[in-house]
């Protein structure tokens, strides 16, 4: 079997209110909490001397301080696509 040597590398945000509470969250703009912002600079740390391709994030605020704090936002693109789903009437509901 030939390996290519890609590797794609999948990140979630760190840590908000309502992800510690169990709310769900779709595409309100929670900011993350102390802990996320730590978790985020964690990875930073776990990331530090790799190279990427390709960095995408989401356009709101908790995934691209995660970006941010993680020290890959400045080779960052926005993708719309990434956005998280619209939990309509559940949003904010446990």
């Amino acid at each position: 079997m030939v390996q290519s040597g890609l590797r794609l590398i999948l990140v979630r945000h760190g840590e908000t209110e309502w992800a510690r509470t169990g709310q769900h969250t779709g595409r309100t703009d929670i900011p993350l909490t102390e802990l996320g912002r730590l978790q985020a600079m964690v990875l930073g740390d776990r990331l530090r001397g790799r190279t990427f391709d390709r960095v995408l994030s989401s356009p709101l605020a908790r995934a691209w301080e995660t970006c941010r704090l993680a020290g890959v936002a400045e080779q960052a693109e926005v993708s719309d696509d990434l956005m998280e789903w619209d939990y309509g009437e559940y949003e904010g509901r446990r």
